[in-house]
């Protein structure tokens, strides 16, 4: 009976010729709602809830996908950053509905410490944003979108996997009266005591990794209430996580002793709707974070409080071919630390003004030209002006092609450990200034009742970062940050996705870029050198069979050298890695169960991202999921 019920599930019949990819409807680009295809510059968005079902959960997973990202892995369970467009950590943006998530005492967003069952879609805006969300937005943004409620449902999910890895949680989601409701929880821990193959000068010694442990609980609630024209919307969600954090890995005998601590919780306030003739938004975020640092190995026990807030309003302003976004924002920090001498504090305020201009003629040519300015007032550095402009053509009536090409300048502010780290930090420092320009092409081909739907990108990259914030030795035990460096990072990112109705996906993607200092012409060990840790040539393949209730989806990264000397004389080999998954969709009656089975690193590589931390080698991971939706 069983296989009789999968085989009418397979093989019943379905309308796939009819079932295609839509263009993605974005906001991050440019402030409004604008279709990808139409942007100034490269912009996706991405799915999470189709991701998870094929078993992508984490967001090392989810980003490894995007062109030009890279992801500076120290192994599961520990710091994971993210590099865009060869630009470091610091110098990306990365926000959750809009709030500003980058630590103001670091300036990094550790990826493990984001979950994405709270998350329903990420956008990635590639290219210099400044003129649009003010500081940090070098590279680019990313902006993570939450969960909204859906109707009455349950969702319970259990997993296991490879080197203790568990987890377990669920999301409750309903109507109470007028209000929608989501509620969601996760626990997830692993002892990751994984072996890997030390090598030292040659010697290789077979070890196994010690202290990486982590144990991480998160909950999150997000109240959704009507009100007139829009919505008002209240999210919270709480992270705690202990973990190992063991390092580098520096001799045989090595067994790591740090461990890290972190709390932070989240909450975020909106309301949207319908003004005098304005969409408008309001919201108001505030964040808290806590790290506590311990080794007894060399007597570390340091301790960091963060707390920021940041309010906002914005406007928008259409009229036939005309759109225009104005508002404006403030974000007031507090630190902390025993790291640093007394309460750090800095607040700004900012403003900004976009625009958008179609030229819609006959026969489909599309034109659009795009703006944006921007100024920040900083209690700590005076102000920022920033602008923008952008281009979007449509040229030729037959070929579903768009040329695009945009410039403008963009800054990162020091964080607090810049300025004051335990007696080392430089109070003198200044923000660091960038210029950039992008250029290329996009593409759909989606035509009538073809099941066939391809979009590709093609795009240049060029970003001119001056002043850039760089910790020199001053001594033999003592480095101090100062405004020295310039780093130019230029390239080229190809990419394509191709849909056979909802059967066959085909995903790709290939970027060719250098991040090199040209900071001391007169030094030639640093200058024209490739940045550290950051690849030249990356790829991405992936390919997703849907057959009826199953999915099954395949993907190989490939990441090439990287340098770990600033005189490029030492580096990390390349590698390719591959992951499999497969999932089904089984209907039973009430509940609907969702199967997983994944496999990571699936022909069993020896390789390390960065070096000295090791990953990894072929490991498994199960999960299964009970979905209860009321009226099934």
């Amino acid at each position: 009976m069983l296989l009789l019920l999968l085989f009418n599930l397979v093989f019943s019949p379905q309308d796939t010729l009819r079932s295609y990819r839509a263009q993605d409807v974005v906001v991050t680009a440019t402030r409004s709602p604008i279709r990808s295809i139409d942007a100034p510059s490269t912009v996706s968005r991405i799915d999470i809830s189709q991701l998870r079902d094929s078993g992508i959960e984490d967001a090392n997973a989810v980003l490894s996908s995007v062109n030009g990202i890279f992801i500076k892995e120290n192994g599961p369970g520990q710091l994971n950053t993210i590099s865009l467009r060869g630009t470091s950590a610091e110098q990306t943006l990365f926000m959750m509905d809009g709030v500003s998530l980058n630590n103001v005492q670091n300036g990094l967003v550790d990826l493990f410490l984001i979950p994405t069952n709270d998350i329903a879609s990420v956008e990635i805006s590639q290219g210099g944003a400044s003129a649009l969300y003010g500081a940090n937005a070098v590279g680019g943004v990313v902006n993570l979108e939450t969960r909204s409620p859906n109707d009455n449902s349950l969702r319970l999910d259990l997993g296991g996997g490879s080197f203790g890895r568990q987890n377990f949680g669920g999301e409750l989601s309903g109507v109470v009266g007028p209000v929608r409701v989501d509620l969601t929880a996760n626990r997830s821990r692993a002892v990751n005591n994984y072996d890997f193959t030390y090598d030292n000068g040659g010697v290789s010694t077979a070890m196994q990794r010690s202290g990486a442990d982590y144990l991480a609980d998160n909950q999150s609630l997000k109240l959704v209430l009507p009100s007139t024209g829009g919505t008002t919307s209240l999210f919270v969600q709480n992270l705690y996580a202990d973990r190992g954090t063991p390092g580098m890995v520096t001799d045989p005998a090595f067994v790591g002793t740090a461990r890290e601590t972190d709390r932070n919780t989240i909450a975020i306030l909106r309301n949207t709707g319908i003004l005098g003739g304005l969409n408008y938004s309001a919201s108001a975020g505030a964040i808290y974070s806590y790290l506590h640092y311990t080794d007894p190995a060399y007597a570390s026990n340091d301790y960091y409080k963060m707390l920021s807030f940041q309010p906002s309003v914005q406007a928008t302003y259409a009229d036939g071919n005309f759109t225009s976004t104005g508002g404006v924002d403030a974000e007031i920090d507090r630190g902390e630390s025993n790291e640093m001498t007394g309460i750090k504090n800095r607040d700004r305020w900012g403003a900004f003004l976009t625009g958008m201009y179609e030229f819609l003629k006959g026969y489909n040519l599309e034109t659009r030209l795009f703006g944006a300015v921007r100024y920040d007032g900083y209690s700590d550095f005076g102000g920022s002006f920033n602008p923008k402009a952008g281009i979007n053509i449509k040229p030729l009536a037959f070929a579903p092609v768009h040329l695009r090409a945009s410039a403008g300048t963009s800054y990162r502010v020091p964080t607090f450990n810049d300025l004051y780290y335990a007696g080392l930090g430089n109070t003198s420092l200044k923000p660091e200034m960038s210029t950039e320009y992008d250029a290329g092409l996009v593409g759909e081909i989606n035509r009538g009742n073809s099941p066939i739907a391809l979009t590709f990108d093609v795009s240049y990259y060029h970003i001119d970062v001056r002043n850039g914030i760089v910790w020199r030795p001053v001594s033999a035990v003592e480095w101090l940050p100062e405004n020295y460096g310039r780093i130019l990072s230029k390239g080229v990112e190809v990419g394509a996705d191709l849909y056979y109705g909802s059967l066959l996906r085909l995903k790709g993607n290939y970027s060719s870029g250098e991040s090199v200092d040209l900071s001391d012409p007169s030094d030639p060990t640093t200058y024209e050198k490739q940045q550290l840790y950051i690849p030249k040539h990356q790829s991405y393949l992936m390919i997703q069979v849907t057959p009826g209730i199953f999915n099954v989806t395949a993907d190989v990264r490939y990441v090439g050298t990287r340098y770990y000397s600033t005189d490029n004389s030492s580096s990390i080999s390349p590698f390719a890695v591959a992951s499999l998954s497969a999932s089904a969709r089984v209907d039973a009656g009430v509940f609907v169960i969702y199967p997983k089975a994944m496999v990571d690193n699936l022909f069993n590589r020896n390789y390390q991202v960065l070096p000295l931390y090791p990953v990894p080698m072929r490991n498994y991971r199960f999960e299964l999921t009970f979905e209860f939706k009321q009226g099934k």
